[in-house]
């Protein structure tokens, strides 16, 4: 019984989810809002203790900024890993692309261009502006050296050559 008040204490801290076992359990709702008003006063301390960050607003925003991830498609031919992305918006000198022998990145930012006059109200706002970045484990490795990369009609493609499979070795236990 020990282990599992324990367990439930841990879980309260971590999840916050007091208020889903008082309900549970069939308490009032009087102490589910008595629950809700210490973990706020907890959360309020501990704001007011927090060191002021040394680092400007601005930098603040790139540090904790929202990082988008990248659509691709993969597929393989009889020679080849390739890999396409559609990164309209962005210039070839805007993107990173590293590769090692099975894993493959891809980081950029799609800047948002400053508009000229004020917008009143969005009616849609589907299209991510800020960085992105992807990272694919290949299913194959590749050869890092003989990677094409290119960038057409706003559509990334990355062509990587298979690395020629190594002969397995058998090994015999003694």
């Amino acid at each position: 019984m020990l282990k599992e008040k324990t367990l439930t204490k841990i879980l309260e801290k971590i999840t916050g989810l007091e208020e889903k076992i008082l309900l549970a359990e069939g308490e009032p709702i009087e102490k589910l809002q008595e629950a809700r008003k210490k973990r706020e006063e907890k959360r309020e301390g501990k704001k007011k203790a927090l060191p002021k960050p040394k680092l400007s607003l601005h930098e603040q925003d790139e540090l904790f900024a929202e990082e988008g991830e990248l659509s691709i498609d993969l597929y393989e031919t009889e020679k080849n890993l390739v890999l396409k992305s559609a990164v309209a918006g962005i210039d070839p000198e805007e993107l990173d692309l590293a590769v090692e022998k099975d894993l493959i990145t891809i980081r950029g930012e799609r800047k948002k261009e400053e508009e000229k006059e004020k917008i009143k109200n969005y009616f849609y706002e589907e299209c991510f502006w800020g960085r992105f970045s992807r990272t694919v484990v290949l299913p194959c490795e590749i050869e890092p050296q003989k990677v094409q990369a290119y960038l057409k009609n706003g559509i990334l493609t990355v062509i990587l050559q298979k690395a020629k499979e190594s002969k397995k070795t058998v090994v015999k236990i003694k």
